[in-house]
């Protein structure tokens, strides 16, 4: 039995959409925050989405391009794809009634790129955005470093958020943008100029790299390069002066085979040192002046640097705990934030003072009840408790919902946008570094049996990173199949025997176990790592499971990158671009590099392919990279799956959409005589 479609459901109400009633909707996993840069949960954009909104968005019908939406127009963009100019409406305000301005857009760009704001997953795309510019109160003007194909939907499409609310104290006044991107600068130099060693204007910037260069190498794992390591393979380098070091310790770098990322880092340091000291007054002032710095002129740029980093670092500690985060009472768009209580339920109203007018917005009020398992779900559907349930289980689909009854109350559907679920093997760990270790792990995952019996066909097996019906992916790659004898020889070719007779495969000493992690409001993950678990034990391997709930999961252990292997997935855009998962500058710290994957080709193309208009060709490199992560095996790529929705008949104006979240509540609405909530 399929019931009606969403369309024949829309289809008996011909009239015009009205306001009123409610939506509840199921919320498996309570989001960590509703800050759209320090949030990377799909939970919470889903929510923040109906909050903040951007200069532009996307159109809701193919080509499903990009629309203004706070801005009059799409941008006036250069030639060389560097420069684009914006025109903000005069219309736009925050729901306090202060109007929005560029002033407020400007802010938000500070926060995406303050190095001490915690929002990696943003960071990467706006690299390029190298400085902005108000030439009115209307006008922004950004210039960028490099062009990149997605540069439009990026620049334009950040979250505007209130300057007046999150930065009351004006902390960012008077800061370029430049100056708090490049913020971790005046905190080097300002600990380098402490030391009070005797240095001339002409090779300030050399000693301080150095003294940069030296605090980095020290911060990276054992496997690489220590900074003793520099200093004991020159002679008398303590004895040399600063423009000999810095000879020396380049070309010590140049001949390392590991020194290749400390050369890069030195010679980016010396830009940034550059750039960042002439934005100040004072150094274009005591620059002017010849032989070495006095104590005062020291002690006087010591103290500007010390103060611009104080107060980039002090907001940014402050941003990333702001209450706003958890109670956004302060935004622009159709509706507006009521509460957040804990593990009950999260709810918007509808905002009737919203700065374009009606027509925008029709339900009064959306509930997110936080319901942490598919069961309870369910449940509380039939029951009447939610109206929506985003997403149902496949045995659900199939047996649980298709009787008469359910079918003359609700809509049941299925959609699929980009996104995939994927295992991962973090490459750092002493078992999983090995590339033959990542590819017997593929090997043995039944992924073609799970997407057939165990998700009954409501999965395609996935082999890359890109959508699986997008231009940039890779058919031509065939995936792993279950293959058992194969692993085993991999293991072995490895150095991986079961020495002992326990039945667990061991290696220098070390035993084959290993702790897979999963967000414990997946089903499929847990029945996925259960068969994997058997199936792995019959070839030597004891693999634990443990299920975490979701921002313990994703915050305590996967950003810290402190675990072994996990369970995960990405939502992600028709348009790809790998550099925030895959590139290796998003292996440390909490970049979404979560597995540390580090390839110098792999690099290479990622940062190539952003700056390649031609789609031809920028596709072909994109296919390369797919050709890597085949024969690396960071992940083991699993399925790009259905999602299969079903909500109350009540609803009309429902329509599935190829982008997150699939859907847009703010169409959604309830005829006056069908309404439940009056």
């Amino acid at each position: 039995m399929a019931g009606d479609s969403p369309d024949e459901n829309n289809a008996k109400y011909s009239e015009k959409p009205v306001t009123g009633d409610w939506v509840v909707l199921n919320l498996l996993g309570e989001p960590e925050s509703l800050n759209p840069y320090t949030s990377s949960s799909a939970s919470a954009s889903n929510i923040f989405g109906l909050l903040y909104e951007s200069f532009i968005t996307t159109r809701r019908e193919p080509p499903y391009d990009e629309v203004p939406l706070l801005v009059e127009s799409l941008p006036e963009i250069s030639d060389d794809h560097l420069i684009y100019k914006w025109k903000l409406k005069t219309t736009p305000r925050w729901h306090d009634g202060k109007p929005l301005t560029m002033q407020d857009a400007l802010f938000s760009l500070k926060a995406i790129m303050n190095p001490f704001v915690d929002n990696l997953p943003s960071k990467p795309y706006y690299a390029e955005l190298d400085s902005v510019i108000l030439t009115d109160s209307l006008t922004m003007v950004m210039y960028c470093s490099q062009p990149y194909f997605l540069h439009l939907g990026f620049l334009g499409g950040f979250e505007v958020l209130p300057k007046h609310i999150f930065d009351p104290d004006g902390l960012m006044d008077g800061l370029t943008y430049f100056q708090v991107k490049n913020g971790t600068v005046f905190g080097t130099m300002s600990d380098y100029l402490k030391k009070g060693e005797t240095v001339s204007f002409a090779n300030l910037i050399q000693s301080s790299a150095l003294f940069r260069l030296s605090n980095s190498l020290d911060s990276y794992s054992d496997e690489e390069i220590k900074w003793d390591d520099v200093e004991s393979a020159i002679p008398n380098y303590k004895k040399l002066t600063v423009n000999e070091r810095y000879t020396a310790v380049t070309g010590f770098l140049k001949e390392h085979p590991k020194g290749e990322t400390g050369l890069r880092f030195l010679s980016e340091t010396i830009t940034e040192f550059t750039r960042g000291l002439n934005t100040l007054p004072e150094w274009n002032v005591i620059s002017k002046l010849k032989g070495d710095i006095s104590a005062e002129d020291r002690d006087k740029i010591q103290t500007v640097c010390q103060d611009i980093n104080d107060r980039i670092s002090r907001f940014g500690e402050q941003f990333n705990t702001h209450p706003q985060g958890r109670e956004p009472t302060v935004a622009s768009g159709p509706y507006k934030f009521e509460k957040w209580k804990t593990g009950t339920e999260i709810i918007l109203n509808r905002n009737t003072d919203y700065w374009r007018g009606e027509g925008h917005a029709y339900l009064d009020k959306l509930v997110w009840r936080v319901l942490t398992d598919y069961t309870a779900s369910l449940v509380a559907l039939k029951n009447g408790e939610i109206d929506y349930m985003e997403e149902m289980q496949t045995i659900q689909y199939l047996t649980m919902t298709n009787q008469k009854k359910f079918l003359d109350q609700f809509v049941k559907s299925r959609y699929l946008i980009p996104s995939y679920s994927y295992i991962g093997w973090r490459n750092g760990h002493p078992i999983f570094k090995d590339v033959r270790v990542r590819q017997a792990m593929t090997l043995m995952v039944r992924r073609h049996e799970i997407a057939e019996k165990m998700l009954f066909g409501f999965a395609e097996v996935v082999n890359s990173n890109f959508y699986r019906y997008g231009i940039d992916y890779d058919s031509t790659i065939i995936g792993a199949k279950f293959n058992p004898d194969s692993a085993v020889a991999l293991l072995r070719d490895a150095g991986w025997e079961d020495r002992d007779g326990d039945g667990i495969l061991e290696k220098d000493g070390l035993k084959f176990k290993f702790e897979l992690l999963l967000p414990s409001s997946s089903q499929t993950a847990m029945n996925l790592a259960s068969i994997l678990r058997e199936d792995l034990y019959m070839i030597g391997v004891e693999m634990d499971i443990r299920s975490l709930e979701w921002s313990v999961f994703i915050n305590n252990y996967i950003r810290e990158h402190n675990f072994d292997a996990c369970y995960l997935g990405w939502v992600f855009g028709m348009k790809g671009d790998p550099k925030q998962v895959w590139h290796s500058e998003s292996a440390s710290g909490r970049g979404s590099n979560h597995v540390e994957f580090r390839n110098p080709e792999a690099d290479a193309i990622i940062d190539s392919a952003r700056v390649e208009f031609d789609q031809d060709k920028r596709v072909a490199m994109y296919h390369r990279f797919q050709q890597i992560l085949h024969r690396e095996q960071p992940y083991t790529f699993l399925f790009s799956s259905m999602v299969k929705p079903a909500y109350s008949k009540r609803f009309k104006g429902v329509t599935w959409y190829p982008f997150r979240p699939g859907y847009q509540l703010d169409e959604w609405f309830v005829p006056k005589e069908e309404q439940k909530f009056r």
